[in-house]
């Protein structure tokens, strides 16, 4: 039942990090109503493209997930990491939108969780193989 639960999490992880991504990719900054420079816009995308390739990663981890520790701890590192640079964002200038809480959430809340749940899962497995 967790490992079902863990596979339930990662694809919502997933659906959330290729819709963002995509959306990104080809709107580029427009997608959040912004506006910038062309070099402002073509980071956007860059970006854009990394959490689309991280969705995609943790895609292909769902039909095994319990085997996956290092890619787990890898993906929620630079999750974490990224939402230390939107805290900081939010020290320095506020929170611009409802979005930047759903982000907080995910990078500094729900990837920790996941990641601790990928474990738990992948110490089960490794104790009671089928």
């Amino acid at each position: 039942m967790e490992r079902l639960f863990l596979q339930i999490a990662t694809a919502f992880s997933a659906l959330v990090l290729l819709g963002l991504g995509l959306c990104g990719v080809i709107l580029g900054v427009q997608f959040l109503h912004g506006v910038g420079t062309i070099t402002v816009d073509n980071y956007f995308r860059l970006l854009s493209g990394m959490m689309t390739g991280m969705g995609i990663v943790l895609l292909c981890s769902i039909p095994h997930v319990e085997r996956y520790r290092e890619r787990f701890g890898i993906l929620t590192l630079i999750v974490v990491l990224g939402g230390f640079a939107e805290l900081y964002s939010v020290v320095l200038n506020g929170i611009p939108s409802i979005g930047n809480f759903f982000g907080l959430f995910m990078t500094l809340i729900y990837a920790p969780l996941l990641w601790l749940l990928q474990r738990h899962v992948a110490r089960r497995a490794a104790l009671h193989p089928h």
